[in-house]
């Protein structure tokens, strides 16, 4: 492989013209142009020359007189109007009439007095919550099994009660309270143990809860079996009402 550079030969024509260029020609400009071109100034350059020597046209001298008054119209003599109207131009004034507004008898057009100051004792936003959690029943879930209503006392089903309270060592009637199916107390000392505590400490006694019998539902007359003394439908309802008040009265 052989690469060899070929030269370009030159062209004749060049910028669409065959002429040689002149670059030295004075045609084609006027005489102001000729008399001050840079062929009659070989060293042209800033601070290489006079500029009162470079320019002919500076010694010559002025074939007119300059008036003392001035140049163009002040060195006139002739006589000068004076602008002396006092009324507005056109656009400086509004030609639409004015209306006239009824002023009112009070400032704002209200009588009321007014306060100095005021003072608003209501709590600020973010300091209360707007949608307060509604209070609803329990419930107990078996992973989906059985749903079983969380009773606000609990019923104790035995054909037997031997349950005796701590303090007073007799048989509770009523309700009562438990801690671990061991410890009772009954309503009275219970309500007498939180006025006065005197065997267990008001943290003790809050881990007590509530407690009944079954012999207000059905009798076992000392068996297993019962029998029934009200109808489920009402025991049911009974204990959703007792339920859903358990959660806001405390016991």
């Amino acid at each position: 492989f052989n690469y060899v550079v070929k030269k370009q030969e030159k062209q004749k024509i060049c910028f669409g013209s065959a002429k040689s260029r002149d670059l030295s020609s004075k045609s084609g400009i006027h005489s102001f142009m000729r008399y001050y071109t840079t062929e009659n100034f070989d060293n042209i350059a800033p601070g290489s020359y006079n500029v009162l020597e470079s320019f002919k046209s500076t010694t010559k001298s002025c074939q007119k007189s300059f008036s003392k008054k001035g140049y163009g119209g002040l060195a006139s003599s002739g006589y000068r109007a004076i602008h002396q109207e006092d009324f507005p131009a056109p656009n400086e004034y509004n030609t639409a009439p004015l209306v006239v507004k009824k002023k009112f008898k009070y400032p704002f057009n209200c009588s009321a007095k007014r306060k100095d100051a005021y003072i608003n004792n209501n709590p600020g936003p973010g300091t209360y919550q707007l949608n307060s959690p509604r209070k609803r029943i329990l419930f107990d879930h078996d992973f989906g099994h059985c749903v079983k209503m969380r009773l606000g006392v609990e019923v104790k089903c035995t054909k037997r009660n031997n349950d005796v309270c701590e303090i007073c060592n007799e048989k509770p009637v009523g309700d009562y309270w438990h801690f671990n199916n061991r410890v009772f107390i009954c309503r009275a000392c219970m309500s007498e143990e939180r006025r006065r505590p005197r065997k267990h400490k008001k943290v003790e006694l809050n881990n007590f809860k509530k407690i009944r019998d079954c012999s207000w539902i059905h009798s076992h007359e000392g068996t297993d079996a019962n029998i029934w003394l009200m109808h489920p439908s009402v025991i049911k309802k009974w204990t959703q009402r007792e339920a859903y008040m358990c959660l806001y009265v405390k016991d």
